[in-house]
């Protein structure tokens, strides 16, 4: 597992570690918030993990590096799933390969799925926000609405497993979810300028929460 941080590894390590994952040019690279996610995984070994929107594979490496026992790694996007194979096969070897599944998919497809554990890195930046960001990345922050949660309500209305794990930027409405989740860690992270109308700076408060099924 050459240079794969340790499971439970600090944000900064994985955030790090993510910049050498290969993905291609409409692929989403590894943001701060997903490595804030893959610090969480450490508890996965033996679950069952459906990564839902993949990327390069970050969240899909942390869970199979933490000993989950399949990872189901989910993107709409074919590249990003060629690239999370890749690096997988790359960084963790064959064995691991063997242990996940790809599935081209988008959020509303989910309930035919079930896991243990949902681990997704939403979209989250509310529509006002979004002309502030590079026209050729615009298409990968779409999603979020008015509000910035539309995607985690999708990924919420629609999955079936056990427990979603769900980045969220501080500054959101979380309450108007009307679910009463656990908070696993907090953190200030660095943000991209599209949010200083919101946090007003370049820094601002990032959780990581955890939705049981009801």
């Amino acid at each position: 597992m050459s240079g794969v941080p340790h499971p439970g590894a600090a944000w900064t390590a994985w955030y790090i570690f993510g910049l050498g994952l290969t993905a291609g040019p409409d692929v989403h690279r590894p943001s701060e918030f997903s490595a804030l996610l893959a610090s969480t995984l450490s508890d996965v070994w033996g679950r069952s993990v459906l990564d839902a929107g993949s990327g390069a594979g970050l969240i899909t490496i942390a869970a199979l590096s933490a000993g989950a026992r399949h990872v189901i790694a989910l993107d709409r996007d074919e590249e990003a799933l060629r690239d999370t194979a890749a690096n997988v096969e790359r960084l963790l070897g064959i064995s691991a390969r063997e242990r996940l599944s790809l599935w081209q998919a988008d959020f509303s497809q989910l309930d035919v799925l079930d896991a243990d554990v949902l681990a997704v890195n939403p979209p989250q930046r509310p529509t006002e926000l979004l002309d502030a960001v590079e026209p050729h990345n615009r298409h990968l922050h779409e999603g979020g609405g008015r509000d910035g949660l539309d995607g985690l309500r999708l990924v919420l209305g629609h999955a079936r497993c056990h427990e979603v794990r769900s980045t969220a930027a501080d500054v959101l409405p979380l309450s108007t979810l009307r679910r009463t989740p656990r908070r696993l860690t907090t953190t200030t992270l660095p943000m991209h300028p599209a949010w200083r109308p919101l946090v007003g700076g370049d820094e601002g408060k990032v959780s990581v929460w955890a939705f049981d099924r009801r």
